[in-house]
């Protein structure tokens, strides 16, 4: 016995074998035969019987012997000469006598006789191998063994391939089978799991899992074609496996392997009814020459037709082929599917492709890739594109519509950079046609080809921006529009209009996104093109909040969903639905912002949308979650979409992550992602935020440096005022960096700062003043804005507890958790300044609380100092919710105590009762809780009380 793999399931097969040789044991002689095709572990399954009988006490004797695959006389009874070698000159010796039937009988019951003998001494195993290569005396010895052997300790062991026998061999077999003494056991394949254990102990620990899954899926079942694949590496098929299956149909009769061959070529077998349109068999032949492969186990019947037993098999045997056969095999299997009505036009191009007539694999390949459209299988419609675009040439209707058509599958399918070359190509082939193509003017929609040169810029320019490069998607459709400068109003001249407004809006361009804007709704009313009118629509709702219009802007983008869905169009459901949610984040809205995302995501799978096409709504929802603070939510959603999404809507998703990873002090990840991200196009939207994150690392770590450099290099990429949130962000930045700078000692501060620092931080405020006053209506730039005034009076040294109590309160009404941690950090730091170590003690506290539930290490770490500096309690351990809320809104011991009470269902005088005080008194407190909450009655309170992140958002919302 050689080493072997590790031994994997079977567990059924090694009960069977266990208690065949606890009977032969007691004196029951038996005999096991063990079935299956080559590989499955008939010989291992043996290997684990010698083990067990070397761990029995009175260890069993083990004797083996294999078949050969010869024939001849010198080979008779060739197992049993080779496992009783050492009594093989007395057993089959020549006896003298004269008739052959008598000399057999008496070495039969020689046989029988010397088996007792052995066993007499302790159990007996005798394992034949092989015995499908066995001569037919062999096969009679066992046979008569099977009958005799009664009470001797004997356990005979056979394994076969039951393929490999004979018609006569086959008979034998079901005979003996049916004795008393005989376990048949037939192996089947291992499960996917089992095989996947076998693998995983051959492979390297580190090994890759794409590895471990290929060869799993390639072994289909079969331990040894396992083995063989993890050890043949890159050789594919291992050298040892395909000499093995190759073997098999090597001496098959013509028809056979004419059968065999042309089911190689398809990848889940044939029908008869196919089979017999392809090969060129009388049925009779055909009919015998399927029972005969079927009979060997090169085919196994399934449904209505047959299949190579195994796809390594399949894939070994069309390997073998010469290529001229293949290309006769594959046309006379497409040939026939051909005539047959309601043929997937898939598998037609490809056999066609396959058997070198790339004219029908063109066509094929075309009418599938439409097919694939219309039922929503992008995936499937982008390669079968990608085979049109091979056969390009060979295709009589090709043009710059199949060029369009291949595009937008490719960008459904989430490969806009694909998309973006076939457009490309599409533009290049309408202008080589220019001077022979005749001029073709539609009426009421203008000359029909500058109108198809525009169609695909506005393509083009989707596309790019798709893949991330917003200004040249800008420069494609502003091509269109001047295209069609002097042609009728049409529904393509609004989309070209709204598409252009939208790009100039994105990048933070309002002054010129305004008139086009305008000008799309204008055409797009004259011509009666609804979904043009939802684009453009959609487009004025932002450019509408951005002017400080935000009920108008959100009643504009509304009305633009509506108009989308109505219209049947998903790009503009989701632009609509996603510009919405913009809207209601920036009005510090989250709940409805989830909402509207919901609601998006529903409408548009109505429509067929990909994934793809809603990873921009799944995007937004994440940041939703990164802002309020719920970012394990936020962590979980990210890593699922990040794999998933287009690369520009992929880059979003990072700086989200890099958010993420700035705010929790995860250095090494926030390094990877900036790095990851430095090579974006030029996007203002993220790159302006970019910067912000770097700057905010820099600060946590100290250098100040850096961080104003950051913050210069960001106002840079900005235009002033185009990207309210973006820019004060950074200016907000810029301010807490010069405030960190003022309360340096002279001999402390940094003198290597970027030129122009001086200059440019004087006016941050000046700047922040004047997004305020613009924008003041939306939560996030108001509360920006109160950063700014607050961090300036601290470089002034004028701040006090109310100035950040203010920008706190801010964020609370914003709703984002870790800006207000910041704020309570620096209440508490005034607080202590001013001697108000109570206050101080209820500011660090709510601090602590909110930068401990985000893990956001770098606050933990500021309050830590603090609280050591201030001889204040450390609160950057864990409390209870009641702490929480008192202190994150001010609350005095005894107002925290009436809270409690209240949130309990206790009226006023239940309350007064309890803390000896009179209702008036409780009265007061409650009026006083009801105000510092920002909540209009008890019930309200309570549910503050029992979840600190409820908010004063709801007043806003009323408010707006």
């Amino acid at each position: 016995m050689t080493e072997s793999a590790p031994f994997v399931g079977r567990s059924e097969e090694q009960t069977a074998v266990a208690l065949a040789y606890a009977r032969a044991a007691g004196g029951r002689a038996q005999v096991l035969l063990v079935s299956g095709e080559a590989g499955l572990g008939k010989t291992r399954l043996i290997e684990e019987l010698a083990v067990l009988v070397s761990a029995t006490t009175g260890a069993a004797q083990l004797r083996i012997g294999e078949s050969v695959p010869l024939s001849g006389t010198t080979l008779a009874y060739g197992p049993f000469v080779a496992a009783l070698r050492d009594r093989a000159d007395w057993l089959f010796a020549d006896d003298g006598a004269a008739d052959l039937l008598t000399a057999r009988q008496r070495l039969f019951e020689r046989m029988l006789g010397l088996l007792g003998e052995l066993s007499s001494q302790s159990p007996l195993v005798l394992v034949l191998e092989d015995l499908h290569w066995a001569d037919e005396s062999t096969r009679e010895l066992l046979a008569f063994l099977a009958v005799r052997l009664r009470e001797q300790r004997v356990m005979i062991v056979a394994t076969i391939r039951e393929e490999d026998l004979s018609r006569d061999a086959r008979r034998w077999l079901a005979e003996l089978a049916r004795r008393p003494r005989v376990t048949r056991l037939r192996l089947v394949g291992l499960a996917d799991a089992e095989v996947a254990d076998l693998v995983g102990a051959l492979l390297p620990p580190d090994a890759d899992q794409a590895r471990l899954a290929a060869v799993v899926s390639a072994a289909g079942g079969n331990p040894l074609y396992a083995q063989e694949l993890v050890r043949a590496g890159p050789h594919w098929p291992p050298a040892s496996i395909a000499e093995v299956v190759l073997a098999r149909v090597a001496g098959v009769e013509p028809p056979v392997r004419e059968v065999i061959d042309q089911i190689s070529v398809t990848d889940s077998g044939m029908s008869h009814e196919l089979l017999a349109a392809t090969v060129p068999l009388p049925e009779p032949v055909l009919l015998a020459a399927t029972r005969q492969a079927v009979a060997l186990r090169l085919l196994v019947a399934i449904g209505d037709g047959y299949a190579l037993p195994h796809a390594l098999t399949r894939q070994i045997l069309y390997t073998d082929l010469l290529p001229g056969e293949r290309r006769r095999l594959h046309r006379r299997f497409a040939g026939a599917l051909a005539e047959r009505e309601g043929s997937d036009p898939a598998l037609l191009a490809r056999h066609w492709q396959l058997a070198d007539c790339p004219d029908r694999a063109a066509a094929a390949a075309l009418v599938a890739a439409r097919l694939a459209v219309a039922a929503r299988a992008y995936p499937e419609a982008d390669r079968l594109y990608a085979l049109v675009v091979e056969l390009a040439q060979w295709l009589a209707q090709w043009g710059p519509g199949v060029w369009e058509e291949a595009a937008y599958a490719a960008s459904l399918a989430g490969d806009p950079g694909r998309a973006t070359g076939y457009v490309a190509r599409a533009l290049a082939d309408l202008a080589s046609d220019v001077s022979s193509a005749p001029r073709e003017t539609a009426a009421g929609s203008g000359d029909a080809r500058v109108c198809g040169r525009a169609r695909l810029l506005e393509r083009l320019g989707r596309y790019q921006w798709e893949s991330g490069d917003p200004r040249a998607a800008v420069a494609a459709t502003e091509q269109a529009v001047a295209l069609l400068d002097d042609v009728p109003p049409c529904a393509l001249q609004a989309r070209v209009l709204a598409a252009t407004a939208t790009g100039h809006m994105l990048l933070g361009e309002p002054d010129q996104a305004l008139p086009l804007t305008q000008r799309a709704l204008l055409v797009a009313e004259q011509v009666g093109a609804v979904s043009e009118h939802a684009h453009a629509l959609t487009t004025l709702g932002i450019l509408r909040a951005q002017r400080g219009e935000l009920v108008a802007g959100l009643d504009a983008l509304r009305a633009a969903f509506a108009l989308a869905h109505r219209a049947g169009n998903v790009e503009d459901v989701v632009r609509a639905a996603s510009s919405h949610m913009y809207l209601l984040c920036t009005a510090g809205r989250f709940t409805e912002a989830l909402d509207v995302a919901r609601d998006g995501r529903r409408a548009a799978r109505s429509l067929g949308a990909p994934p793809t096409l809603t990873a921009v709504l799944d995007n937004n929802t994440a940041a939703v979650l990164v802002a309020t603070g719920r970012w394990t939510e936020a962590d979980h959603l990210l890593a699922g979409l990040v794999g998933e999404s287009a690369p520009n809507v992929t880059r979003y998703l990072h700086l989200l992550q890099m958010e993420l990873a700035v705010a929790r002090d995860e250095r090494q990840r926030a390094g990877e992602l900036a790095a990851a991200l430095a090579g974006s196009p030029d996007d203002p939207r993220l790159i302006g935020p970019l910067h912000a994150c770097l700057a905010e690392q820099a600060l946590s770590a100290g250098d100040l440096t850096l961080a104003a450099e950051e913050v210069l290099r960001g106002l840079a990429v900005l235009s002033k005022g185009t990207l309210p949130e973006e820019e004060i962000r950074l200016l907000a930045d810029g301010s807490r960096v010069a405030a960190d700078l003022a309360l340096l000692p002279d001999p402390m501060r940094p003198r290597d700062l970027a030129i122009g620092w001086g200059p440019a931080a004087d006016t941050f405020t000046d700047r922040a003043r004047a997004i305020v006053d613009q924008h003041g209506t939306e939560p996030l730039v108001a509360a920006l804005g109160a950063l700014v005034h607050a961090e300036r009076a601290r470089q002034d040294r004028t701040d006090d507890r109310a100035t950040w109590r203010a920008v706190a309160d801010s964020w609370q009404v914003a709703d984002q958790p870790y800006r207000e941690a910041y704020a309570r950090y620096r209440e508490a730091e005034t607080a202590i300044r001013a001697g108000r170590r109570d206050q101080a003690e209820r500011a660090l506290a709510a601090c602590a609380g909110l930068a401990r539930h985000l893990a956001a290490r770098p606050l933990l770490r500021l309050a830590h100092h603090l609280a050591e500096r201030g001889r204040l309690t450390d609160h950057t351990g864990s409390t209870g919710p009641p702490d929480a809320v008192r202190a994150r809104f001010d609350l005095t011991e005894r107002e925290s105590q009436v809270l409690a009470l209240l949130s309990n269902g206790e009226s006023n005088r239940q309350i007064a009762r309890s803390l000896f005080i009179s209702d008036r008194t409780v009265a007061v407190h409650v009026s006083h809780i009801l105000d510092k909450l920002g909540v209009r009655n008890r019930t309200e309170a309570a549910l503050v009380h029992s979840s600190p992140r409820l908010t004063k958002e709801r007043d806003v919302q009323h408010q707006q």
